[in-house]
C-alpha cells in the first residue's frame, strides 16, 4: 500500500479484496468493502501522476459520447464525476453545454488541472449537495463506478439530479471481456480498489434499476501511448522495466495505440415530462 494505491491510472498491484458474483445481474463485487470514511480519506490523499494518459482517455470519451449527446434536447450543464485533472471539461464544452462541472475527492488530481478548467473542479466525494446550483443534462462518470460504495445510490441520485430528458453516461470495465477473462486475476481490473465489475448485464440492470430507460450498452476503444499499454501488462517488474527502456530509446512510447480491452458505454437516458 503506497500513495499510488488509490490513484488513477497507476501501475497495478494485483492486490483485490474477496469477490464474488451475483448469480441474477452477474454483477461481481466485494461482499465486505472498506467503510466510507476510508475511501473518503484514501482517495483525497491520493497521488497522481497521469495527466498525459487522462488526456488521451478523454479523447476517447469525448468520441464515444458524441453521436449520444446529439440526441439531447438540452444542454443546460454536463457534470463529470471522478473527472481527476478535468481533462473531459473542455470537450464537454466543445460539445455545447452552457455549464460544465467536474467532481473530483484527489487534491493532487485537481492541482495538476490546467489553468482554463481548474475553477470547474469541485473537491470531495459526489454528493447532492456539490450540485445544488446545477440542473444537469447530461452526468457522466467514465472509470468511477468501480470505486463507489454504493453506485446504486450514485445512479438513482444522477436520475432524480438530471433535468427530464436528461441523460447518464458511464464507462466501466466489463469483467466478461475476452483479454479479462483469459488473464484472470492477473488482469488490471482485478484491483484492490474495484469494489464490483460489471459486464453489459449488470450495468443495465444498474440504470434501469435507477428509472433510466433507452439503455444502450457499447464497446469502446481507448488510445494510450504504448508505455502506458507496457504498464499495465502482468509481465514481472524486471522484465517490464527493461522493455520500457527499450521503447524510450527506440522513439516508440509515445506511440498511441488504440485497443479495445474490454470497457463499455452504457448511456440511459431520465423520461422526459411528456412521455412521464
Amino acid at each position: 500500500m503506497n500513495d499510488f494505491t488509490y490513484a488513477s491510472r497507476k501501475q497495478p498491484e494485483f492486490m483485490c479484496l474477496r469477490l464474488v458474483r451475483c448469480a441474477q445481474c452477474d454483477l461481481v463485487y466485494a461482499p465486505s468493502p472498506p467503510d466510507t470514511s476510508f475511501l473518503t480519506s484514501a482517495y483525497a490523499d491520493a497521488a497522481y501522476d497521469s495527466a498525459e494518459e487522462a488526456k488521451c482517455a478523454a479523447a476517447s470519451y469525448a468520441k464515444a459520447l458524441e453521436p449520444y449527446v446529439e440526441h439531447l434536447r438540452s444542454r443546460t450543464a454536463a457534470v463529470d464525476v471522478g473527472a481527476g485533472n478535468g481533462a473531459l471539461l473542455g470537450w464537454l464544452r466543445q460539445l455545447g453545454f452552457a455549464q460544465v462541472v467536474g467532481i473530483e475527492p484527489s487534491r493532487a488530481a485537481i492541482d495538476a488541472a490546467s489553468d482554463d478548467v481548474r475553477g470547474l473542479l469541485r473537491e470531495g466525494m459526489f454528493s447532492p449537495e456539490m450540485l445544488k446550483d446545477v440542473t444537469p443534462s447530461l452526468i457522466c462518470s467514465f472509470m468511477t463506478l468501480e470505486h463507489l460504495a454504493d453506485p446504486g445510490v450514485f445512479v438513482k441520485t444522477a436520475f432524480e439530479l438530471l433535468e427530464p430528458g436528461g441523460m447518464i453516461a458511464v464507462v466501466v470495465h466489463n469483467w466478461q471481456g475476452v483479454l479479462n477473462r483469459s488473464l484472470g486475476l492477473r488482469s488490471p481490473i482485478i484491483d484492490v480498489e474495484h469494489l464490483q465489475l460489471y459486464n453489459p448485464k449488470s450495468v443495465i440492470a444498474l440504470l434501469k434499476g435507477a428509472g433510466f430507460e433507452a439503455v444502450d450498452v457499447c464497446p469502446i476503444s481507448n488510445s494510450y501511448p504504448m508505455r502506458y499499454w507496457l504498464r499495465l501488462t502482468p509481465l514481472p517488474g524486471t522484465m517490464k522495466a527493461a522493455m520500457g527502456r527499450l521503447l524510450e530509446r527506440s522513439a516508440l512510447a509515445d506511440l498511441k495505440i488504440p485497443l479495445r480491452v474490454g470497457n463499455i458505454l452504457a448511456v440511459g437516458t431520465k423520461p422526459s415530462m411528456e412521455s412521464a
